[in-house]
């Protein structure tokens, strides 16, 4: 199996219900306290705690909580009666840090549904995570948003992967239909909660995890069918360098208006990415002879330990996941030669990382 540019061994594009556990700062598979209010909403058949056996049934009890009844219209979810009645109380009521983090993990719980076969599950998945940023950003202090809080809807915007990379690119989501939240949230309201929890250092690791892996599975699925193998890697590993600036960018902005710590290295992401950016060009054979020769010899004149043969084939491996230790092997090794893709690669990153960043900088966010 080729290695991946994962930072955690994260398999799928939605976080599960399993993952959302380890991202309630509890003890493995023990579900957290409700704390001292004792607020707990009593979900039917709904557990914070969920093993991976459970996660479809888990999820499909908290998105049925969230949006009990509705129909497709249009391609569009509707809310019914009884769902309209259900946010009216969840709006109305006073809540306490328990009560809220119950919500917020039933929330994240339900994103995961987003594409599930089902179009009628995924359409009302859908609007559930439109509705859940909306009662976040409205309903919700940002003094109110605790560590557990910021993780769980960590999560819930790591399932909206598409809108992440369409914002970081300069997209709207208010101006097309190309994403399942176009005309549900403002791009403001998306924005804000991507602001309000990026500061919390698991938030901000599961936002970066999912969003990486999002791009390599695109890179995945595109590569071995593309026209242009080259151009193709090269747009790719751009539009993963905007979303990783865009990213810290956001961060960036949070520090700035905050005095908060930074969440995010970016120049250990941005080696990782290169990296891995040179063992796509190599697995995909669009670097030089020249290159794949300074991995065999470079290293003192022996091999680099990236640098194998398999069936007497030059061949680039790398650790998974990518680590930034990791990554200044092959960025010495691409300092030997100077291989025209890799050169490219690294000016690709480099532009994305400056217009994400910028994205990101300028976010339109509510204080």
């Amino acid at each position: 199996m080729r290695p991946t540019i994962r930072e955690t061994a994260l398999r799928r594009r939605h976080l599960t219900a399993s993952l959302l556990v380890l991202l309630l700062v509890c003890a493995p598979l023990v579900g957290c306290s409700l704390g001292a209010d004792q607020s707990g909403l009593d979900i039917p058949g709904f557990s914070p705690s969920a093993t991976s056996i459970s996660d479809q049934t888990n999820a499909q009890a908290a998105l049925e909580y969230l949006s009990p009844d509705g129909e497709i219209s249009d391609g569009r979810w509707v809310p019914g009666e009884m769902t309209t009645e259900r946010w009216e109380a969840l709006t109305d009521r006073d809540w306490g840090p328990a009560g809220l983090e119950e919500l917020t993990a039933a929330m994240a719980t339900a994103s995961t549904m987003r594409t599930d076969q089902d179009e009628q599950t995924a359409a009302k998945a859908t609007w559930t995570v439109a509705r859940s940023i909306e009662f976040a950003v409205d309903q919700v202090p940002p003094k109110n948003y605790t560590e557990t809080m910021k993780q769980n809807l960590a999560a819930l915007l790591g399932n909206s992967p598409d809108e992440i990379a369409a914002l970081a690119g300069g997209e709207s989501l208010e101006s097309s239909d190309l994403y399942g939240l176009s005309g549900l949230v403002t791009d403001e309201q998306f924005e804000t909660l991507l602001y309000r929890v990026i500061d919390d250092e698991h938030a901000a690791d599961t936002l970066v995890t999912v969003m990486l892996q999002y791009h390599h599975n695109q890179i995945d699925e595109e590569m071995p069918t593309a026209a242009n193998p080259e151009a193709t890697l090269l747009g790719k590993y751009r539009n993963a360098a905007m979303t990783m600036g865009y990213l810290d960018g956001i961060t960036e902005l949070h520090t700035n208006n905050n005095s908060t710590s930074d969440t995010i290295n970016a120049a250990d992401m941005k080696r990782v990415l290169t990296a891995q950016a040179y063992v796509d060009a190599a697995q995909y054979s669009l670097l030089s002879d020249a290159a794949m020769e300074a991995a065999a010899t470079g290293n003192n004149g022996g091999p680099f330990s990236f640098y194998t043969e398999v069936d007497g084939k030059p061949t680039i491996t790398a650790p998974d996941p990518m680590t930034p230790e990791a990554a200044h092997e092959y960025i010495n090794w691409e300092d030997l030669i100077h291989d025209s893709v890799m050169d490219s690669l690294d000016v690709n990153i480099e532009a994305g990382d400056h217009t994400g960043r910028k994205q990101g900088q300028s976010a339109e966010v509510i204080q």
